[in-house]
């Protein structure tokens, strides 16, 4: 299977709408093998609208993952907040560890 057969189709609303200048790729993520790649393109006029994006995304994922496994969409999406709670968290203290001069190794831990 090559990688191109694995990236995700243009929605087709989008391309049967026939208005497709004002549409516009945000970002596009990979999983690659212990974390994430990914490559984005700010075009939104306000940044803020990025946390509505981020949330709409992480509803959806609750609902495909919930329908996947036959869990309570409500409870994954709460698992889904508790582990962006938790990662910034950890970035936290990444971000403070390497501004005190520490060294951060990949999993956020400081030596």
């Amino acid at each position: 299977m090559t990688v191109e057969s694995k990236a995700l189709p243009i929605p087709p609303e989008l391309l049967e709408s026939g208005r497709t200048d004002d549409v516009s790729e945000l970002i596009r993520i990979w999983w690659g093998g212990d974390r994430p790649q990914m490559i984005l393109r700010p075009v939104l006029n306000d940044e803020r609208m990025v946390g509505s994006v981020l949330a709409e995304a992480a509803w959806h994922f609750s609902r495909a993952y919930a329908e996947r496994r036959g869990l309570n969409q409500e409870e994954v999406l709460d698992t889904i907040r508790q582990s962006w709670t938790d990662a910034h968290d950890r970035s936290a203290g990444i971000r403070a560890a390497a501004a005190a001069g520490d060294k951060v190794e990949a999993s956020g831990e400081t030596q």
